[in-house]
């Protein structure tokens, strides 16, 4: 299940014995950790009725579940990074047996902040029906949640805006909830937001970067583009990481390229590249404008070449991405009117 059809069986009072919290969405999680312990724990009992557990046993994780709850129905059981379940021992086939058994006194939750690596576990929640992903909100879910953050801070944002946001710093909710508080701290006695405001505070997402750094490219900006990339690598991002953003970039602007040779329209250009919003795909067809098929498709065939160099060990990380801007930036201005195609 996802997190709103956990939030409706949270409404319905029908919370599984067993649960697992996965997915990249820590904010999503976190919250709905604390809409079950609001549910779970009757107010001012909350510590006599929630145990967490660091590194237990299978002894102890079942010992916790069998205790019965203080002046409540049921008790809590957290297990944060469970070290059976991110790789760092072996599940135990006793507690897989009792997952089946846990008392209707109590809620085991197992929480995942680091990546998932053993499966028995979450396959045996799954088959109780107890498992629950957190994955990343998209589309018009994601814009309501930038447009009710904004309310929440007395600021009215339309929807366009609320995506340009997203567009500029990520879909990341914990990200973006750092954003509208910072956009809407300047100018709080205007009501309503500045798209401008937007543009002037959002801080760029890695992707949103590499968005610039291409224009830089196509407009011949070798100073501006090196910045960009010192900027990224700066940020933390490694040669090898922003070499996969590059390439992706451009295979993007290359599918606009063929879906436009042949005549597709723009509602289909954005069902296919799984983009919601049509400002987003202005700015795609922007860039793709601005390139010739033969240079896209280029560009897409040296990211490949030095990709292929660097994991065969031709080269080495540090100088081959460089060396693949300057070689696209020298392809770009070498190209002529008479060769575009």
């Amino acid at each position: 299940m996802n997190h709103l059809e956990f939030a409706e069986l949270l409404k319905q009072g029908r919370v599984p014995s067993v649960l697992f919290f996965e997915g990249p969405e820590e904010h999503l999680k976190q919250a709905a950790l604390r809409d079950l312990r609001r549910v779970l724990l009757p107010e001012g009992l909350e510590e006599m009725n929630e145990t967490r557990l660091e590194a237990p046993s299978a002894g102890q994780i079942i010992e916790a579940a069998e205790t019965l709850p203080f002046l409540a129905e049921r008790r809590l059981v957290l297990l944060r990074d469970y070290p059976a379940i991110v790789g760092r021992g072996e599940a135990d086939e006793d507690l897989i047996a009792y997952l089946s058994k846990v008392p209707d006194t109590a809620v085991l939750v197992f929480y995942c902040v680091q990546k998932v690596k053993q499966q028995k576990i979450r396959n045996a929640v799954k088959k109780l029906g107890g498992l629950v992903e957190f994955t990343p909100l998209k589309g018009p879910a994601l814009t309501s949640f930038v447009t009710e953050a904004f309310r929440a801070q007395g600021r009215e944002c339309d929807e366009r805006t609320a995506d340009l946001l997203i567009f500029i710093s990520g879909s990341d909710t914990n990200q973006l909830l750092n954003e509208v508080a910072k956009i809407s701290s300047l100018h709080p006695e205007e009501p309503k937001l500045n798209p401008e405001d937007v543009r002037l505070l959002a801080t760029p997402s890695a992707e949103s970067r590499i968005f610039t750094l291409v224009d830089a490219v196509i407009a011949g900006q070798e100073t501006r583009a090196f910045a960009l990339l010192s900027d990224l690598l700066h940020n933390g991002e490694t040669r090898v990481g922003i070499l996969a953003m590059l390439l992706r970039q451009f295979r993007l602007l290359q599918h606009v390229k063929i879906m436009q040779y042949e005549h597709r329209s723009q509602n289909q250009i954005m069902e296919a590249m799984g983009i919601g919003k049509p400002f987003i795909l202005k700015e795609y067809l922007r860039q793709a404008s601005l390139f010739t098929g033969r240079q896209v498709k280029e560009a897409v065939a040296l990211c490949l070449e030095t990709d292929l160099n660097i994991k065969s060990g031709l080269v080495r990380d540090e100088g081959a991405l460089e060396s693949l801007m300057l070689r696209i930036l020298a392809m770009k201005k070498a190209e002529t009117p008479a060769r575009q195609a």
